[in-house]
């Protein structure tokens, strides 16, 4: 009898791959690999595959399979997909966590790893954790926590620091002593717990529940929360979690990659940070190069086969359209200063009668901007605008935060155009937006359109490119598309608009 599993399988790495074959190897089996697809036939008696299916049951789940369908076939292919350069998976499995839960049992995990962690009490003098230590390092650290102190953990991304959290969110994340715990605090759907429980077990940020922020007297409105990744730290929580405590923050203080972290949208999985499971090749030579941001453009496009349209939008560099690889459509000079801004806007007649009607209504802005050729900027000077904050960038983020919150169904029109010359006319942005709190639009409906028009005019560019025969499918690229609006609206109006398995921002 032969089972054949189809599995949609996104991520450029063999971790799924390797489990596959490590709860296989009692048995004759095939594999084929194609893109996004694997094909994965397997022979046994009827008992012998109702037992595999059972383990397959346990095998921790990734982040990066989407889904899988299972069917009778008729003979097994003679096909095995070699996978003999698989780096090895450093984390808690399903394997050796229950092992300890139901056994107390140390067990490596299915790579032959037990825990890569080194432990210390003081964060100078750290101590590698084996198998003849655990137990009496495991009671240290219990009691040192017990006592309202912290504990230091070490792995290749960095050094952590770890106590009990105490209500202060003043750390980089939360880490839940247990599954059941997050509900405290959190507001948590399935797919979000689904994702936290993975092999991959990442960072996610998740909105505080009501009750809680009501308790605490909260302005924060969402954290970054993770479960324990190794077995130390498994055990750890297991132990604090049976005498009711819930919850530790971690403090990363030394900083040697980005941890992995990823949201969820509409049932799709986007990763934000963290490279540590891409191909490792592809990771060291990204890291390798001066420009990184370019190598990992560079390593999106080797991703796909079709002629590729790839939106490039970021915090923290300057915003490319890029088409056939390497001509960036996107001309963009955004001002240094307010007055330059007004100076522009009045260039022309219908530009000096707004900005003469806008200065009785509302406040002119008199600053110099520090800012990157991209739209996080433009939104930033809108937020100033609408004086969401005082800040630059806080008041950008105030207005992405409030595009991302409000539950309108649309938002004004904002005019996004480029000029003759194709460089993109900010002002005509900037002046539609003023326009419209001349006549008396909320800035709620102003963030919202002033997002949700960029996706169109993202949508007008690509499809023109479409009809050139330039493009076959958009590539949604960079920072800014961690803000769901925008990233929902782009992925609506976009035909064919894909999202990587590579992070937004390296």
């Amino acid at each position: 009898m032969v089972l054949e599993f189809e599995f949609e399988y996104i991520g450029d790495n063999d971790y799924f791959l390797y489990l596959l074959k490590f709860y296989a190897k009692e048995y004759r089996y095939s594999f084929d690999k194609q893109e996004d697809k694997i094909i994965f036939q397997i022979e046994g008696s009827e008992d012998e595959l109702n037992s595999f299916c059972e383990n397959l049951k346990g095998m921790s789940n990734s982040v990066f399979l989407k889904k899988f369908d299972v069917r009778a076939a008729k003979n097994l292919n003679n096909l095995d997909f070699c996978i003999d350069d698989c780096e090895k998976f450093p984390y808690i499995t399903h394997l050796n966590s229950s092992a300890y839960v139901e056994k107390k049992e140390l067990l490596a995990n299915e790579w032959d790893i037990f825990c890569e962690n080194e432990f210390s009490l003081d964060g100078l003098s750290f101590e590698k954790i084996d198998k003849n230590n655990f137990c009496m390092l495991l009671e240290k650290a219990l009691q040192r926590l017990k006592n309202k102190q912290e504990i230091y953990l070490k792995n290749h991304k960095g050094n952590y620091k770890l106590k009990l959290f105490d209500g202060e969110f003043e750390c980089d994340f939360l880490m839940a002593c247990d599954i059941k715990a997050i509900q405290a605090i959190f507001v948590c759907s399935n797919e979000n717990l689904k994702l936290l429980a993975s092999l991959e077990k990442p960072l996610i940020k998740l909105r505080l529940n009501a009750m809680f922020r009501k308790k605490y007297d909260l302005d924060l409105s969402e954290f970054k929360l993770a479960l324990a990744q190794d077995l130390f730290s498994f055990a750890l929580c297991y132990g604090l979690y049976n005498q009711d405590f819930h919850f530790l923050s971690v403090k990363k203080i030394e900083k040697k990659s980005k941890d992995f972290e990823v949201m969820s949208l509409d049932e799709k999985v986007v990763v934000l940070e963290g490279f540590e499971f891409i191909n490792h090749k592809a990771r060291e030579l990204i890291f390798s190069k001066e420009d990184k941001n370019m190598a990992r453009i560079s390593y999106i496009l080797s991703r796909f086969k079709q002629e590729a349209f790839v939106l490039e939008l970021s915090k923290d560099y300057e915003d490319i359209l890029l088409v056939n690889k390497e001509l960036n459509l996107l001309q963009f000079s955004l001002p240094s200063s307010s007055q330059k801004l007004y100076e522009q806007i009045q260039e022309d007649e219908l530009g000096t009668k707004l900005l003469s009607n806008f200065s009785k209504e509302f406040p002119l802005l008199s600053e110099d901007f520090v800012l990157k050729n991209n739209f996080y900027s433009l939104f930033c000077i809108l937020g100033r605008i609408l004086n969401l904050d005082e800040n630059f960038n806080t008041a950008g983020e105030k207005l992405l935060k409030i595009a991302d919150e409000t539950k309108m169904p649309r938002g004004v029109k904002i005019d996004y155009r480029l000029k003759e010359d194709k460089s993109f006319d900010y002002t005509r942005t900037l002046r539609s937006a003023m326009s419209f709190m001349l006549a008396g639009v909320d800035s709620t409906n102003i963030a919202y359109g002033a997002v949700e028009s960029l996706s169109y005019f993202l949508r007008d560019v690509y499809d023109e490119l479409r009809e050139k025969k330039q493009a076959e499918i958009a590539i949604v690229s960079g920072s800014l598309f961690e803000h769901k609006s925008l990233l929902k609206n782009t992925l609506k109006h976009l035909k064919d608009c894909k999202l990587s398995d590579v992070p937004l921002r390296i």
